[in-house]
């Protein structure tokens, strides 16, 4: 691989060079999230003869097949020309960032585009963020892989590209740099920061230019003071991190429902599921597609109690047939959606309750959104920077800040995995272990346990195991009594001091250590190293969840695995 500062000169270091590359990715991640909105306002006016705004009050017959069409495109799209771009992306950015070294299809840039354009312009209840996210993450990883960029920088650069589409499409500058570390990266790296958020500013400018310098929801800006409303938005931080929770696992839910149905190809689906979008949408078309008209509504609101409860309980079973079905597009906005109407309505609750304090239920809307997003992404910092920038209401910072804690608290209580990192660990990979700070915490005694190449029985003389090591290349073997059982270990060098003090007639269970230690194979490399400083061993036995010996780990595999 070529360093990086080979393509711009050895005149500049690398990281300005970086910095250099980080300004185009945000300049192209810009331009991809202007014209992915581009492509999903057509396939709308193409679908409907409306646009994205409208559609939230469209009530024509369409809406009963268009989803269907939209969703057979989609599944022929996807199926037969980039699997990754089912579903809503962000999970597979973190997995290629984590696993794959930053690795992304460039076709992903194209199909996850025009995959997610059709479904959201199909009134798929699904959001852009998620897409976009990939889109510019694919981008990243394509600009770096053509000028052969290290793997390290090559993360770097995807996580601009995630950043820069996360700012431009909702002129959230901060709030999309804050998103690739929290989110994509799983880490605040210093080494990151200005390539991150060079990419921010610069994909933030060019949206600007085309969609204006306003708020994603400009609200009025509600006055919020004294202490005693500060605990009703600590109690709809609990109710918006209990709700999070249940929209990370009715999602899956749904997701692992649909897995199941064998009878019909994965193409077909996302047609399947849209009969029902459509006759959902039929009836109520506020939530179809991307839904932010609605969400507005209900900051200002608009909305009664119980079309806030129906909207909200839609919404969150729209989004899952959607996504589970095998359609494309984000989460975070549905999320937006749900906290909206949840926030509203625990607002005209408060307010019918308590009429003394005066209580606006679109500030109460306007906290939910981050609640349930915080709640279910158990990304507090995103959530909170976010919102205030989409509301542009500093009022709103206090509240914000209290119940958007709150709420990742209670849902980190609840559940281990965010909505991101479920689809993750559904297929076996634990993406918060491999981001641990602590290297060690980050592998599994199983991951790196020394395969047992060479095995001796307890009854064998030294003599006879170091014949058996000169016939091998191993510096270590397991010993096995008759009945297979694993006693322990010995190595090369144990079994040749031993024969130099003329030992040879020994039997080899008599060098074995009196004690043994047992680590499971599930349990981490950190906690096999505190063991063996605790017990003062070099190697331990590994065992399974009956307890049964299944392998050996040295200390010489934690420390190979430390440096690789």
């Amino acid at each position: 691989m070529l360093s990086i500062d080979h393509r711009l000169g050895k005149n500049l270091s690398e990281q300005t060079t970086l910095l250099i590359y980080a300004a185009f990715i945000g300049i192209g991640g810009g331009y991809g999230a202007v014209g992915f909105r581009f492509l999903i306002n057509e396939f709308t006016f193409l679908f409907f003869q409306h646009n994205q705004t409208e559609l939230a009050s469209y009530y024509g017959v369409r809406t009963l097949f268009v989803p269907v069409i939209g969703g057979l495109m989609v599944g022929l799209l996807v199926h037969f020309f980039a699997r990754e771009a089912k579903g809503h992306g962000v999970p597979e950015v973190m997995y290629a960032v984590t696993e794959k070294k930053g690795i992304i299809r460039p076709r992903i840039v194209v199909f996850k585009a025009l995959a997610s354009a059709i479904c959201i312009g199909s009134g798929g209840s699904v959001g852009r963020e998620g897409p976009i996210v990939q889109i510019g993450a694919a981008w990243g990883s394509t600009f770096g892989r053509l000028l052969r960029i290290r793997e390290h920088h090559l993360k770097t650069l995807v996580a601009c590209g995630a950043a820069a589409g996360i700012a431009a499409t909702f002129n959230a500058p901060i709030g999309g740099a804050l998103f690739a570390f929290e989110v994509i990266l799983g880490n605040f790296a210093i080494a990151n920061v200005s390539a991150i958020v060079i990419s921010s500013v610069l994909s933030a400018a060019i949206g600007r230019i085309y969609f204006g310098n306003m708020a994603s929801f400009p609200i009025p800006h509600y006055q919020v003071s004294g202490i005693a409303i500060l605990f009703l938005f600590a109690v709809l931080g609990i109710i918006g991190g209990l709700y999070g929770v249940a929209y990370s696992k009715i999602l899956l839910f749904f997701e692992n429902l649909w897995d199941e149905i064998k009878v019909m190809p994965e193409w077909l689906k996302p047609a399947v599921g849209g009969i029902f979008v459509g006759a959902i949408g039929y009836l109520f078309p506020q939530v179809l597609g991307v839904g932010y008209p609605s969400v507005e509504k209900a900051l200002l609101a608009h909305f009664d109690f119980s079309m806030l409860l129906i909207l909200m309980v839609l919404k969150l079973l729209m989004t899952s047939i959607t996504i589970a079905s095998g359609g494309s597009g984000g989460v975070f906005a549905p999320g937006l959606y749900q906290g909206a109407m949840l926030g509203g309505a625990v607002g005209i609750v408060f307010k019918v309750l308590l009429p003394q304090m005066h209580i606006s239920d679109g500030v109460f809307a306007a906290v939910g959104m981050s609640t349930v997003f915080a709640g279910s992404a158990h990304a507090p910092i995103t959530a909170m920077i976010m919102l205030f920038e989409m509301t542009g209401n500093y009022q709103l910072i206090l509240p914000l800040m209290l119940a958007t804690v709150i709420a990742t608290t209670v849902s980190t209580k609840i559940n281990r995995e965010s909505i991101y990192t479920m689809k993750l660990a559904k297929r076996g990979f634990d993406i918060i272990r491999k981001r641990a700070s602590d290297r060690l915490s980050s592998f599994l005694v199983e991951e790196v346990m020394h395969p047992e190449k060479l095995c001796l029985r307890d009854t064998m003389t030294l003599d006879e195991a170091y014949k058996n090591f000169e016939n091998s290349e191993e510096w270590f073997a397991t010993v096995r009594d008759m009945e297979g059982n694993l006693l322990g270990s010995v190595s090369r060098a144990q079994v040749l001091e031993e024969l130099q003090h003329k030992h040879g007639s020994y039997i080899i269970t008599s060098i074995l250590p009196k004690k043994i230690g047992h680590i499971p194979s599930k349990a981490t490399l950190s906690e096999a190293s505190k063991m063996m400083n605790q017990l003062d061993l070099n190697y331990l036995l590994v065992v399974d969840d009956n307890f049964k010996p299944i392998g050996v780990l040295g200390s010489s595999d934690i420390i190979r695995c430390y440096k690789e």
